[in-house]
């Protein structure tokens, strides 16, 4: 038995023309060079919709997907012994089959495997010089799991079944197994699986460390600037890269500066965008980058890499954002995420990746809803300019960039978004409230902790001589205020709330007392009964 012994954590080479700039023209695209027994080898895309074919070009040209109707995706190939193996994706829609190519026997397969939302490019198991098995990431259940299969046996095995999606593997011969060693967002695993037997045991786990919640009060970094800078974290959009070279100026996250300075005041931003990233680098980076570079809003634009590259399923991906938002409301951030901007070099050619990216955004959009977080939907905005194709002018050209990206006006669109989505979340509600000279029987002086958004306008205060109704208002945008009192009105009670430029209101601070002869902070109202 002989494995080929690599990593499937981001090997595959699906769409490789995006990736080189290699697309041929819009009929006809190069997959990839290769050689096998010292001759050459392309593998070229052809679309002809509603089919896309996959073609081998060298001693004779063949269309590897003759009579696999639908679309045929390319997901990379395999060197084994004295052998090679082409894998592609058959998509119909909804549905998935995986297919190869053995190039020894000069054939074709599409394997008889069902129910599967998403199938990663295969490891290869061989004994001597045929195809024993293949291991994949696959998956049946809303996440990714670890899968053996043996095509002329049609025989599948589901190695693991974990609550959460592995992100990748790597497989040893040993002992006259597997040994499988995986890895997820939390913990990285070892087995051991013996074919034979078809058992399949754990060997080692271990655990990631755990990263606790934030409390920004305490945090040294703290100050009036840290309430009004916001990250981008993303990828090469969020990076700047228009026609081939990053683009600050023209970046979205400069252009929300200007618009901010007209509806929310001056404001700075972070660029965490990496060019390439799909969202599990991201989750593997978020930490560490939001310990390195403190904010109060966290904006999301990270996944359309996931959605042409097929190394996990939108489930995975979604996890992996998942992932990345609860690492900043640990931090106490606000956050904004976005769904997806299109592309429209070949890889728009698929149907598969326009369902992929239509999917992917309407699951941010649910997540979103979920985390309590807010969202815009960058994807619904390109797509609603000028349709049908106007969308197709808010991205780069194909000549001197890939078609991948947004253009100036794309950036544009993206910070009028984000903009009044971050000048939309209400102000922060009063804090530290306290009574500077509680043995005063004349006066009351009340003061709480400044607000350093820059988008703040006045405290709201509501007061009574007595705990109900608070029927008195009066608005101050200091942070103290002075109250005399009378031998008649030895109390007072009140509450406060902050409100912005636009009108948005905090919630009210709990009702206080500010007669409280023993301490110096103003005391909650339902404290005294």
């Amino acid at each position: 038995m002989k494995i080929n012994l690599k990593t499937t954590l981001a090997v595959s080479v699906f769409f490789a023309m995006t990736a080189n700039g290699l697309a041929v023209d819009q009929k006809t695209a190069l997959l990839e060079n290769f050689e096998f027994q010292g001759q050459p080898y392309s593998l070229s895309a052809d679309f002809s919709p509603p089919r896309a074919d996959i073609v081998l070009h060298g001693t004779s040209t063949i269309n590897l997907s003759a009579g696999m109707d639908g679309e045929n995706i390319y997901l990379g190939n395999r060197a084994g012994r004295d052998n090679r193996y082409a894998f592609w994706l058959n998509y119909s829609a909804p549905a998935i089959r995986l297919a190869y190519y053995d190039f020894r026997r000069d054939r074709s397969r599409l394997l008889a495997l069902s129910g599967f939302s998403f199938i990663g490019l295969p490891e290869i198991v061989e004994t001597g010089n045929d195809l024993l098995a293949l291991v994949f990431l696959g998956n049946r259940a809303k996440n990714d799991d670890l899968f053996y299969y043996e095509p002329e046996n049609d025989l599948l095995i589901q190695l693991t079944a974990t609550p959460f999606s592995e992100k990748g593997f790597q497989l040893l011969e040993k002992d006259g197994g597997l040994e499988i060693e995986t890895r997820s967002l939390w913990a990285r695993y070892r087995y051991h699986f013996d074919p034979r037997l078809q058992q399949i045991v754990l060997l080692e786990e271990t655990r990631f460390p755990v990263k606790g919640e934030t409390d920004r009060d305490d945090a040294k970094t703290i100050n009036a600037e840290y309430f009004n800078t916001f990250i981008g974290f993303g990828d090469s959009i969020t990076w700047g890269k228009i026609d081939g070279v990053q683009r600050l100026d023209l970046c979205f996250l400069k252009r929300m500066g200007d618009l901010l300075a007209e509806i929310y005041g001056p404001s700075s931003a972070i660029n965490l965008g990496v060019p390439g990233d799909q969202t599990f680098e991201g989750a593997l980076r978020v930490d560490q980058d939001l310990d390195l570079n403190p904010a109060f809003y966290f904006l999301l634009m990270l996944g359309v890499n996931d959605v042409w590259r097929t190394n996990f399923s939108l489930e995975s991906s979604l996890e992996n954002l998942e992932f990345i938002i609860d690492a900043a409301q640990a931090r106490q951030m606000r956050v904004i995420a976005s769904t997806l901007t299109p592309r429209k070099d070949v890889v728009s050619l698929y149907q598969y990746y326009w369902d992929q990216l239509y999917q992917l955004s309407d699951g941010i959009i649910q997540l979103a809803l979920r985390k309590n977080a807010a969202y815009i939907d960058t994807l619904n905005a390109f797509m609603s300019t000028d349709p049908p194709d106007g969308w197709k002018t808010l991205l780069e050209s194909t000549g001197a960039g890939k078609g991948n990206h947004p253009n100036a006006e794309g950036h544009l669109l993206i910070a009028s978004l984000f903009a009044p989505a971050l000048a939309a979340f209400p102000p922060l509600p009063p804090s530290g409230v306290q009574i500077l000279d509680p043995q005063n029987a004349y006066k009351i002086d009340a003061q709480w902790d400044a607000n350093f958004e820059s988008d703040f306008s006045h405290f709201a205060f509501e007061f009574a001589y007595k705990p109900s109704p608070l029927s008195q208002q009066l608005a101050t945008s200091d942070n103290h205020i002075t109250f005399t009192l009378f031998p008649f009105l030895p109390e007072l009670y009140f509450r406060l709330q902050t409100v912005d430029r636009g009108s948005h209101a905090s919630e009210f601070s709990t009702v206080y007392s500010a007669q409280k002869k023993n301490s110096t902070q103003a005391t909650p109202f339902w404290l005294k009964r």
